[in-house]
């Protein structure tokens, strides 16, 4: 209850409407948490400089944002309840400036206001531990959920295909000297070329720094590898576990495979790269077929709602069919997760699709709800 605590007497604070004891309790916090100033301090600005609401309906929505807010605390502590309604009856015997209705939404808009950056406290706190100054800015997280899949229009104009079971996340305006957005899972970009501001795609292996140019990056966090797979222009892609290593420039219809966990066989690199020895292990290059449309690549085909694999093993075809069809495959023979396979699907359902696997393996299956399982 500590940070919530904190974020209540912050919301006090901005509205003007804290006591000398919580402000002094406040006060204090900021001194055992000094990265909690600079969190303070932007956020006080930002509230200080927002516009006026009078809608109704965003008034609303405020309130209604205020409320789910009281009950998750309420969830958490359940001496929160009790505190809360001693406060209440303190609003309504103690004399007060304004009237409580008016008090009640200016609580409730500081608390909306606080609860919509409680997402990117961590990436502010984090941040401000490092620098003195910890600039803040609306962060968008786009979360597609396994089975679904959609397409955004970044701040720039630049163009972003979402995957799904997939998150991207990225500041709401991009008017800093670069345009960072970070991913989990895979997303094919179309970016504007803008020579000036670099165009950047963290994932937690590597860096892909780009001017304007179309590219996909596949990089799930429970995957052994990342992706890096270019159509269009260049990209620069730095290894950041790695300091010190040479960056890699992909040329058109060329993949970059960065992999996570060492390997003995550093197989594929291409010849003009020299990849220190002891980072042999952690990045191949493959070129792409260049006679093919990019409709029919198979490292993009997903962004034209076609799910394609290639000599790839069942294991890790049925993982692409669980956020595809959003399913669950047990496979429970060790043989056929090691199968390997080709092949498509359209508009085929999940069963269909199965069905044409036993096409190319023998096996048999059940279907429980939304789960199937595969035997021998």
């Amino acid at each position: 209850m500590k940070e919530e605590k904190y974020w209540i007497l912050l919301s006090k604070k901005i509205t003007g409407e804290a006591t000398a004891e919580e402000l002094s309790l406040l006060k204090e916090m900021i001194r055992d948490n000094p990265e909690w100033r600079s969190v303070m301090e932007n956020l006080t600005e930002l509230w200080n400089s927002k516009p006026v609401m009078t809608d109704t309906g965003r008034r609303q929505k405020i309130e209604d944002a205020y409320l789910v807010h009281i009950s998750r605390l309420k969830e958490k502590d359940p001496g929160f309840k009790d505190a809360l309604d001693e406060n209440v009856v303190d609003m309504h015997v103690i004399p007060m400036k304004k009237p409580f209705y008016k008090r009640w939404v200016m609580y409730a808009t500081a608390a909306a206001f606080i609860v919509s950056i409680i997402l990117l406290y961590p990436v502010v706190a984090d941040d401000a531990k490092n620098k003195d100054i910890a600039s803040v800015s609306a962060v968008n997280e786009i979360i597609i959920n396994p089975g679904s899949r959609t397409k955004i229009q970044l701040p720039d104009g630049s163009q972003v295909w979402v995957n799904s079971g997939s998150s991207l996340t990225y500041e709401d305006n991009f008017n800093g000297s670069t345009r960072e957005v970070h991913l989990n899972g895979e997303a094919y970009f179309d970016v504007v070329k803008d020579a000036s501001r670099p165009f950047i795609v963290h994932t937690t292996g590597i860096d892909i720094r780009v001017l304007g140019t179309a590219f996909n990056v596949k990089a799930y966090k429970k995957e052994p590898t990342i992706e890096a797979t270019l159509i269009h222009g260049s990209i620069e892609v730095i290894n950041k576990n790695r300091p010190g290593t040479p960056k890699v420039m992909l040329k058109p219809h060329e993949k970059l495979v960065y992999n996570k966990f060492p390997v003995t066989d550093p197989r594929d690199q291409r010849a003009d790269i020299t990849v220190p020895e002891s980072d042999a292990y952690s990045v191949t290059i493959k070129p792409l077929n260049n006679n093919i449309t990019d409709r029919e690549i198979v490292e993009t085909a997903w962004v034209y709602n076609k799910l394609v694999f290639e000599d790839e093993r069942f294991e890790a075809i049925a993982l692409k069919m669980e956020r595809w069809y959003n399913i669950k495959i047990h496979i429970e023979n060790e043989q056929l997760k090691n199968y390997k396979m080709s092949g498509s699907f359209v508009n085929e359902t999940a069963e269909e699709a199965i069905k044409i696997l036993q096409f190319l393996v023998p096996f048999k299956y059940s279907i429980k709800n939304n789960e199937i399982k595969i035997m021998k």
